[in-house]
């Protein structure tokens, strides 16, 4: 009894050590506020990581179909669009099916290997003239064995009301600024539209060529 009683507060402490630990994994940005106007799109929006939040779905509803790799961030999300498990490295949609796509911070959880794949799907499944929306955070390079992962806190204002959250990724193995998703994009064939920077939340509009 003796041992046991001794047991259960020493692993309450290791709990509480790797929590500690793990809290000072994470580089801390401050409170960002991002503003997500209506805007206008014809027929289907396709949401890139569409669920948790769902963002996009909020403002534009059942004209969203939102894909998510992960069930729960879909299930979480709220209800309007339709809603897909779905990988975004390979979209299970006919080549120019979409006038438009969008991607939430859905980028800085998907490893930086997979963009270009990514971003090539998108292209693919635009039609000509359409145009893919970008809003995201610059993610620093891992250069620190202590801090591997990024938080994000976000106040997005919407048309109608707030969302308060935070996201949360690893830290890539090179910047993921503006200039990469410029340079990302124009590889794949976009033109830059639109590119803006407020401290460290960016938007992008690219326009696949008619």
């Amino acid at each position: 009894m003796k041992t046991r009683n001794f047991l259960i507060p020493l692993f309450v402490f290791l709990i509480l050590i790797f929590y500690l630990f793990a809290q000072d994994r994470f580089i801390r940005f401050e409170k960002q506020h991002v503003t997500v106007n209506d805007f206008k799109a014809d027929g289907y929006i396709l949401a890139i990581g569409g669920g948790s939040e769902g963002t996009i779905g909020r403002i534009k509803g059942s004209q969203v179909i939102a894909i998510d790799i992960n069930k729960r961030e879909l299930e979480e999300a709220p209800d309007g669009p339709l809603k897909i498990i779905m990988d975004a490295r390979d979209l299970q949609f006919l080549d120019q099916t979409f006038n438009t796509v969008t991607s939430f911070f859905t980028l800085m959880y998907i490893d930086g290997n997979d963009h270009e794949k990514v971003f090539n799907e998108i292209f693919r499944v635009l039609k000509p003239g359409g145009r893919l929306l970008i809003w995201d955070a610059i993610i620093p390079k891992y250069t620190d064995s202590l801090h591997d992962r990024v938080l994000v806190p976000l106040r997005i204002k919407l048309p109608q009301g707030e969302v308060e959250t935070g996201y949360g990724a690893h830290l890539p193995r090179e910047d993921h600024d503006l200039t990469y998703y410029v340079t990302l994009s124009e590889k794949t064939g976009f033109k830059i539209v639109l590119k803006e920077l407020k401290n460290t939340i960016f938007h992008m509009v690219v326009q696949k060529p008619e």
